[in-house]
C-alpha cells in the first residue's frame, strides 16, 4: 500500500510517500512565505524522485491539527482535491498523534485511554506553539501494543500544562515539538534539563498512522473530515470581542 501524506500544521511543511515497508521519499521545508507557494512543487518532487504516478497511491493522508489555521486549511484543501481527483480515500491524522509517533519511532498505533491514570508512567508530551501564550498539548505513554493518549487535545498556557503533568506523578517526562523553543525555560525550572527535544511533525508519521488505519479496514467520511482547530481562529475571536464591546455601549 502507498500513501501520499501532507503535513502543514506548523511552519515546517512536509510531504511524503509512505509504504508499509519504508518511506519512499520525503520533503521537509520551512515556509516563510506560506504553505500554498511550495506545496504542489514539493509533491511533484516526490513523484519525480520515485518515478511513480499519483494513480499508484492507495490513499491521501493529511495532518488534521491542531496547528496553524491557515496551514491546516491549505493542507486540507489540497489533500481533499487530490483524493477526490484520484478517487482515493482521505485520512485525517491528529498532528499531536503524528508528532508522538515520530518521536517514539514505533510501529504502534495510538488509542485514547480514559479513567484513572496510573503513577510511574513514562510520559511523552508533544507541544506546539499555539501563540497568544498558549500551547497545543496532550500526554501519552507507551503500552504493550499501542501508544496511549492519556489526556484530551488542549490549548493551554505554560503553567497549566506544567501543573497538569506534575499532577500525573510520572516516572519520567519528555517534552518535544516547536513549543519547547518558547516554553523550554519554564519546563527546566520544574523538570530535568534533558526533558526537552525540539522536533517537528513530519508527513512520514502522518502517512504511517494512516497506513495503520487503512490496513485495519478503517475509513473516514470524506465530507465530514475537517481540520481540528481546538480553539476558535483569531479572526473569529476578534469579531466576537468587538461585538461584545458594542453590546456594552
Amino acid at each position: 500500500m502507498l500513501i501520499l501524506a501532507i503535513e502543514t500544521a506548523t511552519s515546517v511543511e512536509s510531504v511524503a510517500l509512505v509504504t508499509e515497508e519504508r518511506v519512499l521519499a520525503e520533503v521537509n521545508a520551512a515556509t516563510d512565505s506560506g504553505h500554498s507557494v511550495k506545496l504542489l512543487n514539493n509533491i511533484d518532487k516526490l513523484f519525480n524522485k520515485t518515478k511513480l504516478d499519483i494513480s499508484r497511491i492507495d490513499a491521501v493522508a493529511v495532518s488534521s491539527g491542531p496547528g496553524s489555521f491557515t496551514g491546516l486549511r491549505v493542507g486540507f484543501s489540497l489533500a481533499k482535491g487530490l483524493a477526490y481527483a484520484a478517487k482515493k480515500p482521505l485520512f485525517a491524522v491528529p498532528t499531536l498523534d503524528a508528532l508522538v509517533y515520530s518521536y517514539a519511532k514505533t510501529e504502534k498505533g495510538i488509542i485514547e485511554k480514559t479513567g484513572k491514570i496510573k503513577k510511574g508512567l513514562k510520559l511523552l508530551c508533544p507541544l506546539l506553539d499555539a501563540r497568544k501564550e498558549e500551547y497545543y498539548f496532550s500526554a501519552y505513554s507507551s503500552g504493550e501494543k499501542e501508544l496511549i493518549r492519556l489526556l484530551p487535545y488542549a490549548s493551554l498556557p505554560a503553567l497549566a500544562i506544567i501543573k497538569s503533568v506534575k499532577n500525573m506523578k510520572a516516572e519520567s517526562v519528555i517534552f518535544f515539538g516547536d513549543g519547547v523553543v518558547k516554553m523550554g525555560e519554564e519546563i527546566k525550572k520544574t523538570f530535568k534539563k534533558d526533558a526537552l527535544a525540539e522536533i517537528y511533525p513530519r508527513a512520514s508519521a502522518v502517512g504511517a498512522l494512516a497506513l495503520l488505519q487503512l490496513k485495519n479496514g478503517e475509513n473516514q467520511d470524506f465530507e465530514k473530515t475537517l481540520p481540528m482547530y481546538i480553539r476558535k481562529p483569531d479572526a473569529v475571536l476578534n469579531k466576537e470581542a468587538k461585538e461584545a464591546e458594542a453590546m456594552k455601549k
